[in-house]
């Protein structure tokens, strides 16, 4: 019988839709308040627009468009902060509500059933349990391969 290594791990947490949800903070290069967001014509749905960063142009995305049905609401408007992040040398940003903070974790926190439901499919890696906290920790890599394929469509 094998047991699991038991690894300490530190993620970014944020609202989005009355819910609190994280990134793995590896992937995090920062946190900006929200600017002037420029629509690009034909961009998938998935896309708002993009933005100016320090003479970096980096497209930004609407995040409950990608975890499908978990907010009534897609509109962007209220969503104040855009997360910058960086995978495999792709720089995206991320619309969402409000940044919470890093949140410092383990691997024995984390409840692996909770991705596998069909809320959130491959994008989840599962939920958070910290006390009364349950935050959903999304895989990032997964949401930016589907950004990826569905841009290629």
């Amino acid at each position: 019988m094998s047991e699991e290594v038991v690894r300490d791990f530190e993620v970014l947490s944020f609202n989005l839709c009355n819910q609190e949800m994280s990134f793995d903070v590896d992937f995090v290069e920062i946190v900006i308040d929200r600017e002037e967001i420029t629509p690009v014509p034909k961009a998938k749905e998935v896309i708002e627009g993009v933005i100016n960063l320090r003479g970096r142009i980096i497209p930004v995305v609407n995040l409950p468009k990608i975890l499908g049905g978990i907010c009534n609401d897609t509109s962007t408007e209220e969503y104040k902060k855009i997360i910058i992040t960086k995978i495999s040398d792709v720089e995206i940003g991320f619309l969402v509500e409000q940044v919470k903070g890093v949140l410092r974790t383990s691997t024995e926190e984390i409840d692996k059933a909770f991705g596998k439901m069909d809320t959130y499919g491959k994008k989840a890696k599962g939920l958070i349990k910290k006390g009364q906290r349950l935050v959903v920790y999304l895989d990032l890599e997964e949401i930016l391969n589907e950004i990826i394929g569905i841009e290629e469509v």
